[in-house]
C-alpha cells in the first residue's frame, strides 16, 4: 500500500469530469476492481466511475476524505473516511478495508458507514458470546 495510491484514489472520488475520472482510476485499481456498495457491487472503471457520479449526485459539493491513519495486515489496509461538506463539516463517517493486488493497484474495497451492528441472534450461546455488562449499583 502507498500513500501516493491512495491519494489518487481519493482524487478520484473528487474528480467530476468523467474522463479524467477513469484516467485516475486506472491508475490506482486494477481493471476488474470491485467496490462493494450497501446494496450492489461495482465492478470495473466505468461502474466504479458511474458509482461516483452517484456520490456526487447524492453529495453535491462534499467529498470523500481520509480520516485516520492506517491498520495494515499483508494485503489489506483498514482506514477511516469520511463524507466531508465544503465548509469541513462532517455529513457521515466510516471506515474501509481495501485489498491490494500483487502488482500494488487496488482490488478490492469494502466500505461501512456508521452502522452499529444488530444485537446477538436469538438463541446464541451464552458461552459463545460477550458476558453482559455488570450492572452497577446505584445509591439509595
Amino acid at each position: 500500500m502507498t500513500l501516493p495510491l491512495l491519494e489518487i484514489y481519493f482524487g478520484a472520488f473528487a474528480e467530476k469530469d468523467a474522463e479524467r475520472r477513469g484516467e485516475l482510476l486506472a491508475g490506482c485499481l486494477t481493471p476488474n476492481a470491485a467496490i462493494l456498495g450497501h446494496s450492489q457491487v461495482f465492478v470495473g472503471y466505468a461502474a466504479i466511475s458511474e458509482k461516483i457520479a452517484g456520490f456526487h449526485g447524492n453529495f453535491p459539493d462534499c467529498r470523500l476524505v481520509l480520516a485516520s491513519g492506517f491498520f495494515t495486515f499483508e494485503n489489506i489496509v483498514r482506514f477511516g473516511n469520511a463524507i466531508v461538506r465544503m465548509d469541513g463539516s462532517v455529513v457521515a463517517r466510516g471506515e474501509t478495508l481495501m485489498e491490494f493486488a500483487q502488482d500494488g493497484r487496488i482490488c478490492r474495497v469494502v466500505p461501512f458507514w456508521e452502522m452499529s451492528l444488530p444485537p446477538l441472534p436469538g438463541g446464541w450461546p451464552e458461552h459463545l458470546a460477550v458476558p453482559p455488562a455488570p450492572k452497577v449499583p446505584t445509591a439509595a
